[in-house]
């Protein structure tokens, strides 16, 4: 059985992990240009993909918009 994860001194349920398709668009808040898309299954690759458009636009108020499928079909 897995250890669980503690939070302030606290354990965590022991929960499954699950691979659900997440197909996002990031944007910038202030000229709604968009920034970056992608689909994926993993949370890793939205966060990092979030740091990098930070990088590369660094006056940009990023935010991530979910839809309901890929940008291309």
């Amino acid at each position: 059985m897995p250890t669980p994860d503690i939070w302030n001194g606290k354990p965590l349920s022991v929960r499954e992990r699950t691979h659900t398709e997440i197909h996002y668009r990031l944007f910038d808040r202030r000229t709604r240009k968009l920034l970056s898309f992608n689909s994926t299954n993993s949370i890793d690759a939205l966060v990092t993909d979030v740091l990098r458009t930070q990088q590369e636009n660094p006056a940009a108020q990023i935010y991530a918009v979910e839809y309901d499928g890929p940008a291309y079909r």
